[in-house]
């Protein structure tokens, strides 16, 4: 009994102690390597072609790896630069109309009440006076606080630009020195004391981290052309702005395309545009159940995480590191699980090993 509670005990410590460590690393410690994280990422996605044209054509590795680096970054700069070209174009015509924006609202509002109060028999503006005060405090803040933080808000990009390009360039430049050195890293992990746990943790990490990122990818990506496409085909003229952010809101845990086109499938079916309101709730159904198809076949039995842990893992992160938790969370539950099972597993190793020897 004693035993059995020692084991217990020394369990649960561990866990605890695994979970502080992964927790301060990634508080505190990721912030300060991430470049560095994101160039080892990098130099792992380039690590074949670079392999490739050192065996067949005898480039040297540096070499092969600046060229695909700098190959690799032109890519992703130019569909960056160009969708957020589009994007901000599309966001200050946004911004620009918002002022006839929430008039029109206003309107539509007072329609929807008359209409609310016609079908429940009650005086004429009834509903509308309800609702007047908040419409009126939603009127101010969109014109005094957020069209000049939309209209201002480059300056703080611009500011924050000088800390991200040199970010940017430690990460290109550790990008090829890693990717050069990639060889000499494997043999160094593998001939390290903790060289199986690293391969162990590291190819685990992998596969879920790729399984992931490449899912919501896809489906957020496939998203985003269902709802452009169907906003674009409906007359919509920022199709392609609002089909990027309702595919990031997808993305999101516990929100969903649904947190957009249900409210204003609503709204137009109350306003009696019935057949604008058959098109969104067309274009929801085909998003969400896409969703709903690729996501089980895509993640698969290998991600081994059940989905009600996925969901904690999902929340916690969010609350404990924020936005960067919807990847951190999943990342740390999976890392603890694994160092506490290898650990577990080993200290009941030595434990019946010292049990024969004595």
């Amino acid at each position: 009994m004693r035993e059995q509670t020692a084991i217990k005990l020394k369990t649960a410590g561990i866990i605890v102690g695994v979970t502080a460590v992964v927790y301060v690393l990634i508080k505190y410690m990721l912030p300060l390597v991430a470049p560095f994280a994101f160039a080892f990422i990098i130099a792992c996605i380039i690590d074949k072609p670079v392999g490739f044209m050192y065996e067949r054509f005898g480039l040297k590795r540096i070499i092969g790896a600046t060229v695909m680096t700098v190959l690799l970054t032109a890519i992703l700069g130019l569909v960056m630069f160009y969708g957020a070209r589009i994007l901000l174009g599309q966001a200050r015509q946004l911004a620009m109309k918002l002022p006839e924006y929430s008039s029109m609202a206003a309107k539509m509002a007072e329609d929807c009440c008359d209409r609310v109060d016609d079908g429940l028999n009650l005086d004429e503006g009834t509903s509308y006076r309800i609702v007047s005060g908040q419409i009126d405090n939603a009127k101010g803040i969109v014109n005094d606080k957020l069209i000049p933080a939309v209209m201002n808000g480059s300056w703080s990009f611009i500011s924050s630009c000088a800390a991200f390009l040199t970010a940017f360039a430690f990460m290109i430049m550790a990008a090829v020195f890693i990717s050069r050195d990639m060889p000499k890293i494997k043999v160094q992990c593998d001939n390290s004391i903790f060289g199986t746990e690293l391969k162990f943790l590291g190819g685990r990490l992998k596969d879920i981290l790729t399984t992931y990122v490449k899912t919501q990818l896809i489906i957020m990506t496939l998203t985003c052309i269902i709802c452009s496409a169907g906003l674009y085909f409906m007359g919509n003229p920022y199709a392609l702005l609002l089909g990027v952010l309702i595919g990031i809101i997808d993305a999101l845990p516990v929100l969903g395309t649904g947190t957009v086109f249900i409210p204003w499938c609503i709204i137009l079916f109350v306003m009696g545009k019935y057949s604008s309101a058959v098109a969104i709730l067309v274009i929801y159904l085909v998003a969400y159940y896409t969703r709903e198809f690729l996501e089980p076949k895509l993640m698969g039995a290998g991600f081994g995480v059940s989905p009600v842990l996925m969901l904690v893992s999902l929340y916690a992160g969010l609350i404990l590191f924020g936005i960067s938790g919807v990847i951190t969370g999943p990342v740390a539950v999976i890392l603890i699980r694994e160092i506490c099972t290898r650990l577990v597993k080993s200290s009941s190793k030595c434990k019946k090993y010292n049990k024969i020897r004595s």
